[in-house]
């Protein structure tokens, strides 16, 4: 999703994000990032200089909401947080977040319908956690109703069996 490049005291690391939060912590610690990486701001220090690219589009988007004071932890977990609601790829919850002026294009519009939430008003990276609770949430809700509808349809399914014994 997110590259992000680090650099301290001369050292270097290059690590793909999102990342287990305990492999992140050693790999920032491999390059003398201990007690800070909690409080790493996305733009880094004055001795720790970061250095954030994205090569897909729901990386270009995440980015493109960040602010300044957003942290470099805080980051890795919402890219963690969209990788767990998005296990098919990221082309509905774009088009949730930038919903497009041509219906046929908006792959979210059929959706709409199922969700429970307003979109967020938040800012940086605490908008796309909020943006991502209500994709699931409104994922959640389309899979019920499909439960449901099919529960419904295997009754009537039951029931005209037994009505043709």
């Amino acid at each position: 999703m997110i590259t992000a490049v680090l650099e301290h005291r001369g050292n270097t690391l290059v690590v793909e994000l999102p990342r287990r939060l305990y492999e992140l912590q050693k790999d920032l610690s491999s390059i003398g990032i201990t007690w800070q990486a909690s409080s790493l701001p996305v733009s880094g220090t004055g001795n720790i200089r970061v250095k954030l690219e994205a090569k897909e589009p729901v990386g270009e988007m995440v980015l493109s909401r960040m602010e300044c004071v957003d942290l470099f932890l805080e980051l890795n977990r919402v890219c963690q947080e969209i990788q767990k609601v998005c296990p098919y790829g990221y082309d509905e919850f774009l088009d949730m977040l930038s919903p497009k002026s041509d219906p046929a294009c908006d792959r979210y519009l059929f959706y709409r319908t199922y969700e429970s939430a307003l979109p967020s008003t938040a800012t940086g990276l605490r908008y796309l956690e909020e943006e991502t609770e209500r994709y699931r949430t409104t994922m959640e809700n389309y899979q019920h109703a499909c439960r449901i509808e099919e529960e419904e349809e295997a009754g009537e399914t039951s029931e005209e069996w037994e009505e043709e014994r």
